[in-house]
């Protein structure tokens, strides 16, 4: 541990959820107890981790910020800030201006800009700029119907922030299909993308510097299952060298001017070609997993932030393993559609990074896994009464 960063706090500004846990853990595997303000009503893990040596429980955001600037917006040393939501990161960056002086924390250039480049419509315009390729893409209001993208398509909400998000997306076929998903779709502008038969993800995580001058992506991941909506939540790290997309990504962080961890998402086609998703403007949830590879990225971007400059001489990261998201794994794949036996399942587990469970850690994992067993308990003895 370099001895400077111990004179600083280090806030986790967060929700109740296994994403801000990996950061908390990461931090604390290298002996920096962390401060929580947490926004949940019943959190069952981060109020349980052994590395919280403070936790604010608050209700909303808004309250958060509050407690954020009366507790620690006037330090001798400037805190570090995580987040790990984009709703989270949003309100900072739109705060940019008041907190710039008081806290390391993830944001661009300028008040408001990582909240621009939040819209799809705007990162995706920023994307190809920076020479990625896109699916053919349409901005939308509801219940418009395409003039520009052929069926089968994808809707997608546009924010993450607002409207239903993922809940907002569906396949369509034909026109049909859409008018029956608009029914269903709560965000105000949509956009709708050509459909385009997954073979696989890339997924990069890594964290920039100096105003997005220096960036590093240790890893890339790929998932071993998934499904054509969504991510998985078994995967394979493997070192990243691909030069050309690690071009793209440095550019687009630099336009941004991008300082904090981040993540950026590529969809594989069956002939291999790569069509930009999105960047997340904050900590993602594989980000525990590059920890256990060797690379703790909160640690390091801290660090960096400090020094100006990074030195990973000392850094012995792994060449490939896997990582997985262990409950959700189990109910996904081996009770519901069954496409693991179970015998097999636990083979992968125990050869897996895990972002639940932690031997040194456990208490947020048993307390998590007792609220999934009791939750549907508790409604099944309220309906018989």
């Amino acid at each position: 541990m370099d001895k400077n960063l111990l004179q600083h706090k280090f806030i986790v500004f967060c929700g109740d959820h296994y994403n801000p846990l990996g950061i908390i853990r990461s931090l604390g595997e290298v002996g920096i107890q962390s401060i929580a303000i947490l926004v949940a009503e019943h959190p069952v893990m981060i109020n349980h981790s052994r590395y919280v040596c403070q936790l604010h429980q608050v209700a909303t955001n808004e309250e958060g910020y509050e407690v954020l600037l009366k507790e620690y917006g006037n330090e001798k040393v400037k805190p570090f800030l995580y987040t790990a939501s984009d709703d989270i990161t949003s309100l900072l960056d739109l705060h940019y201006d008041d907190l710039k002086n008081k806290f390391h924390f993830f944001h661009g250039k300028s008040q408001g800009i990582v909240t621009h480049y939040m819209d799809k419509e705007n990162i995706c315009n920023l994307a190809v700029e920076c020479g990625c390729g896109i699916a053919n893409t349409e901005m939308v209001t509801p219940r418009t119907l395409p003039t520009k993208v052929n069926y089968p398509l994808m809707t997608k909400a546009i924010i993450s922030t607002l409207g239903g998000w993922k809940e907002d997306s569906f396949i369509c076929k034909n026109e049909e299909d859409l008018i029956e998903a608009y029914k269903h779709i709560r965000s105000e502008r949509l956009l709708l993308q050509e459909y385009i038969t997954k073979k696989n993800e890339l997924c990069l995580d890594g964290f920039s510097f100096n105003g997005g001058e220096d960036v590093y992506i240790p890893y890339y991941s790929n998932y071993l299952r998934f499904s054509n909506m969504s991510y998985g939540p078994y995967m394979v790290m493997r070192p990243f060298l691909d030069e050309k997309v690690m071009g793209q990504v440095k550019m687009m962080l630099k336009k941004v001017g991008f300082t904090g961890i981040f993540s950026v998402e590529f969809l594989i086609d069956k002939d291999d070609k790569l069509y930009f998703l999105e960047v997340n403007f904050r900590n993602s949830t594989w980000s525990y997993a590059y920890t256990c590879g060797g690379y703790n990225m909160p640690y390091l971007w801290a660090k960096a932030e400090l020094e100006g400059s990074l030195e990973l001489s000392k850094v012995k990261p792994l060449n490939e393993f896997t990582a997985m998201v262990e409950p959700d794994d189990f109910v996904e794949n081996v009770i519901k559609h069954r496409k693991v036996a179970l015998w097999q399942w636990v083979k992968e587990v125990k050869a897996s990074k895990l972002y639940y469970y932690n031997k040194d850690d456990n208490s947020p994992f048993w307390h998590y896994m007792w609220m999934r067993l009791w939750r549907p308990i508790k409604r099944r003895i309220k309906y018989i009464a």
